[in-house]
């Protein structure tokens, strides 16, 4: 449930009056000792003890087990202190999965930024030369500052709005300002109202400590080097003298001195520390970060929402982690963290923000939100020295539109610093919605996309480094039913016109229409149009040789329908002839006479050789010339003669013989 920031102030004093604090100080990291969770946060100080609450854990004597976030699937939380509880070491080790690695507490924001990201590119915490691989030990990171690198490996979900103090020792300097605030950190500024300043600092990795200078327009380069470092929102270490100030959570403040978290301050407190009043920019009075309600400290709204001294505080996560269409997707660390749509971070649930409220943070309506529109952020990973490129469009992308389909293949982009994770294949329509999203493994360089409806697509496929998603390789284009091709055609004599018989169908009830071309090789040999039943016959040359020929058959589409094609066997077989002859009946035995010889065949006109013949004997030949010839015979001897023609056949006409006729010599 979301609260806006007056509901939760009520909601802080009512727990803080009803009962949180406790009579003994205690301590939390995961509980019992060896206990091991599935989502393992490190980092932040001011977050640590809530962190803890909400995962369950003892705090400051208190179980909460019984208000422990989980995801859907029943995963816990387990949170690790920045320092060592109860000893305060900064030097001690934790391990967060069973079987994994010892490695130095992360301690601060900046450490469990970095150690966050070292657990995903595997390098060795805290350092290459001493350290160990951290690969796959931590999955969030605690921070009370936003990013320090650009770039989109991480999110920073808010959690809760905290404010940044400062906590002083002595009435002389109660009420500050910026500039002076400024002055005395830079180390220009020793005296306030006559009263000796002595500033302390957070640890160098606080998440405080940056805010703070940012705050009041100083960094880690122009602080006074004099200034002596403290850990971070530890009262009773840094306010040891009239005049010690100190940046320090107002929410850690508050819990430490209503018993809620592990004390680290109360002593100070009772020795006269306490939250100076800040002059906000702006403003012509000072203001005091915390009230009292009942008894018990609570936050002040208009500290808390001012914009230099007020802060969101953040979990971190990978980006990639948190999203549902990438392989890396983990939805435990979705259901605790994030809050999007109708879906309710388990950190966002009514008991949470109780709990959260009674830790002196107030609860936004945008805890848990993942839109940088309200208050979320991304950064780069935190690893100095790191190639913080992205990659390059993949190479060589191919598209194959199929039937209600797209077949994507590419080649892997050129080697950056961090290796490739993963591609992701996204499809928009011709309005430029999203119609499909694919994330793939890095070994993979393919992917086909069905069930489209017809349309023209744009498809863009990155590559994604740990540093996040390079330049897209983008392809545009129809997408189309299936069309089917089919062709046959009948043996055919040469002369006479052969058909192709050609049927189209289309898929999904498309029909189809327009011209399908017949080809043997390059050569265009016909054409036609298809009938409203997707048939046709092509008509093709009659004069094609005598062979067999492998033809193709290509339907060029239509705005619903692909092209297809298909190949078929055309037989041209020689023309039958029909061979006549037309002869004297009878001849002197002392003249010659002639024979006229006519060839014939459908569709062309024979040529070639004629032999007449008596029995098997040739008697003459001739050659024939628009499909006839007059052959003169040799002198025939007294007596009756019975003769043929013959036609010898060509490339064409087969050979035939003619009918035998009879010229009586006299």
């Amino acid at each position: 449930m979301r609260r806006t920031r007056s509901t939760a102030a009520l909601v802080a004093a009512a727990v803080v009056a009803g009962g949180l604090a406790l009579a003994s100080p205690a301590y939390a990291d995961p509980t019992p000792a060896g206990t091991f969770r599935k989502l393992v946060g490190v980092g932040s100080d001011t977050t640590q003890d809530v962190l803890n609450a909400l995962a369950g854990d003892t705090v400051n004597g208190k179980s909460y087990a019984g208000t422990a976030v989980k995801s859907a699937s029943g995963a816990g939380v387990a949170s690790y202190d920045a320092i060592e509880p109860g000893t305060g070491s900064t030097t001690s080790k934790i391990t967060t999965r069973s079987g994994g690695p010892a490695f130095a507490r992360p301690n601060g924001s900046g450490d469990g930024r970095k150690a966050l990201s070292m657990a995903l590119t595997g390098d060795k915490w805290p350092t290459p030369d001493t350290g160990v691989s951290l690969k796959g030990q931590v999955d969030f990171a605690r921070s009370s500052s936003g990013p320090t690198n650009s770039g989109t490996a991480l999110t920073y979900i808010p959690f809760a709005r905290d404010a940044v103090g400062v906590a002083v020792r002595g009435a002389g300097i109660d009420n500050l300002t910026v500039a002076q605030l400024h002055d005395i950190y830079a180390g220009s500024l020793h005296q306030v109202n006559g009263h000796t300043v002595h500033p302390r600092i957070p640890q160098a990795n606080s998440g405080t400590r940056k805010f703070f200078l940012n705050a009041i327009g100083l960094d880690n380069g122009s602080v006074s080097a004099d200034i002596p470092t403290v850990q971070e929102n530890q009262g009773n270490a840094a306010l040891t003298e009239d005049g010690a100030l100190v940046p320090f959570s107002v929410g850690s403040w508050i819990a430490q001195n209503n018993d809620v978290a592990p004390d680290y301050t109360k002593d100070a407190a009772a020795a006269g520390g306490h939250l100076a009043s800040v002059q906000l920019p702006g403003d012509t009075g000072a203001t005091n970060p915390l009230t009292t309600v009942n008894g018990k400290l609570a936050p002040v709204d208009a500290y808390y929402e001012n914009a230099t001294f007020g802060r969101d505080v953040y979990n971190v996560v990978p980006s990639r982690a948190i999203d549902p269409t990438s392989i890396f997707f983990d939805k435990n660390l979705y259901d605790i963290f994030v809050t999007s749509g109708s879906h309710t971070a388990a950190l966002a649930s009514d008991s949470a923000e109780k709990v959260i409220a009674g830790f002196g943070f107030q609860n936004e309506p945008y805890n848990g939100s993942i839109s940088l529109a309200k208050h979320a952020k991304l950064g780069g990973l935190e690893e100095s020295g790191i190639d913080a490129s992205t990659p390059s469009a993949p190479a060589g992308l191919k598209a194959t539109p199929g039937d209600a389909s797209l077949k994507l293949s590419w080649n892997a982009p050129a080697p950056t610093g961090l290796p490739l994770t993963d591609y992701r294949v996204t499809l928009t329509g011709s309005d430029g919605a999203v119609v499909a999203v694919k994330d793939l493994p890095a070994n993979t360089t393919s992917h086909t996309f069905t069930g489209l409806a017809n349309g023209r697509y744009t498809a863009s496929v990155t590559g994604a480094n740990l540093n996040g998603r390079g330049s897209a390789a983008t392809w545009s284009g129809s997408v189309k039913f299936a069309s089917t091709t089919t062709a046959s055609a009948a043996t055919t004599a040469y002369g006479k016109t052969p058909k192709v018989v050609v049927t189209v169908k289309g898929s999904h009830g498309a029909a189809p229409t327009g011209k399908v071309t017949v080809k043997e090789g390059r050569t265009v040999l016909g054409t036609g149009t298809l009938d409203a039943s997707g048939k046709v016959t092509v008509g093709l040359s009659n004069h094609l040789k005598v062979a067999t020929h492998s033809l193709s058959v290509s339907y060029a589409g239509n705005a619903r329908l692909n092209a297809s094609s298909a190949t078929v066997s055309l037989k041209i077989t020689k023309a039958t002839p029909s061979v006549s002859s037309t002869a004297p009946s009878s001849v002197s035995h002392t003249a010659k006479a002639k024979v006229t010889v006519k060839v014939t065949a459908t569709g062309t006109t024979p040529g070639g050789t004629v032999r007449i013949y008596e029995g098997s004997k040739v008697l003459a030949t001739g050659t024939l010339s628009g499909g006839k010839v007059t052959v003169t015979l040799p002198k025939l001897s007294r007596g009756k003669h019975s003769l043929h023609a013959f036609y010898a056949g060509s490339a064409t006409v087969n050979s035939k013989a003619g009918a035998t006729f009879t010229i009586k010599s006299t």
